[in-house]
């Protein structure tokens, strides 16, 4: 019977499954980014100007692209948080040893 270090120690070393969730997340919000300011964009150029179609997709271009501004940041985010975590589980499971 392992004891509940001995399980631990066998589960952090070399799992890099953690990371995961955080990656398909990433791709996940960037396509759907990137699919809105195409869909908004198309939606808008169909519309006369001046409409309230035309300004409700008017809008909703700018607030997708307002976020888009912002998207350098949040992959930074992503990243530091993937790379902490790899070294975390890297040096947690040589200090067990």
């Amino acid at each position: 019977m392992k004891t509940l270090f001995e399980h631990k120690k066998m589960n952090n070393k070399g799992n890099l499954a953690i990371i995961v969730p955080a990656i398909l997340t990433l791709v996940f919000a960037a396509i759907i980014l990137v699919f809105g300011l195409v869909i908004g964009q198309e939606l808008r150029d169909t519309q006369d100007p001046g409409t309230d179609a035309f300004i409700a997709a008017n809008d909703t271009v700018v607030g997708l692209a307002t976020f888009a501004d912002f998207w350098e940041i949040i992959v930074l985010a992503v990243v530091i948080t993937v790379v902490i975590g790899l070294l975390l589980v890297v040096f947690s499971g040589s200090r067990m040893r």
